[in-house]
């Protein structure tokens, strides 16, 4: 019922309410209606008061829930356009990276390993960790399968040094193998912004271990030859170097995924001057 109105019934009511107990003074019969009139006014009372403000019950769905364990996110800044404040960025950052002791490869490193190449490079090529080589030089993919892969960068129209090449691990793991998923966790405090430093137009992911810190390949089933996308880049995962130096006839498939690349930077295949 609208205020207004209630308040006009509960008037009226209450008018009526007098006469009748003046009559009954006067020794009138007066109305059966008594006990009504007062469950009236009162109900018109009620209504006449304006009601508080409903207070929606907090949705369990929508209600906070404890933030699980994982590390914060790093903040990443837009590449500065001066290409010699990108280079002392990245500078910094490697300098970081050469202190670093967030996991236990730090422990037996020569050296940290961070990148090579042009920090303003509009492709990047992005590989799992250093081998013994890398780790002796300080610079990466510098062994039989850095070899191989600067043949593949040759082939599809660059320089070596128009590309910029870094790994997801800063720090050789034991023997090679491929770096633990908590190794790739302690190493994106440097990976994640060097990439944003880079910004290039597009990235290849170098084996599983690459495309998996990229968060481009799939837990199961095939992984490499698809398009995947990391902080708004187009990444294309394709097998590692290394992989290509034990089964030679894989090569013709990876150079089926650098066409792919190639094609989505605008630049013409260069024809074929021998094979790699």
């Amino acid at each position: 019922m609208e205020p207004e109105l209630a308040a006009e019934l509960s008037s009226i009511l209450a008018s009526a309410r007098a006469h009748l107990e003046q009559e009954a003074a006067l020794g009138g019969p007066g109305l059966p209606i008594g006990d009504a009139l007062e469950r009236l006014a009162a109900r018109a009372s009620t209504a006449a008061s304006p009601e508080p403000p409903r207070v929606a019950a907090p949705d369990p769905a929508s209600a906070p829930t404890a933030m699980p364990n994982v590390p914060l996110p790093v903040p990443v800044t837009p590449p500065p356009a001066d290409v010699s404040e990108r280079a002392v960025r990245l500078s910094q950052l490697a300098g970081e990276a050469a202190t670093c002791t967030a996991c236990a490869l730090h422990q037996m490193r020569k050296q940290a390993v961070f990148a090579r190449g042009n920090p303003s490079a509009e492709i990047v090529f992005v590989g799992e960790g250093p081998g013994a080589e890398e780790d002796r030089l300080g610079e990466p993919f510098v062994g039989p399968a850095g070899q191989l892969l600067d043949r593949m960068i040759a082939a599809m129209g660059y320089a070596r040094d128009d590309v910029y090449i870094c790994n997801v691990v800063k720090c050789r793991p034991p023997e090679n193998r491929t770096p633990r998923p908590e190794e790739g966790i302690a190493c994106s405090r440097f990976l994640k912004p060097q990439l944003a430093l880079v910004a290039p137009k597009v990235i290849v992911a170098l084996g599983r271990c690459a495309a998996e810190n990229l968060g481009v390949a799939r837990a199961e089933g095939s992984w490499r030859g698809r398009w995947g996308s990391y902080e708004g880049v187009p990444v294309m995962p394709t097998y590692h170097p290394a992989y290509l130096l034990r089964s030679p006839e894989q090569k013709r498939i990876v150079w089926d995924d650098l066409k792919l690349v190639m094609g989505r930077l605008g630049k013409p295949v260069p024809p074929p001057k021998g094979r790699a």
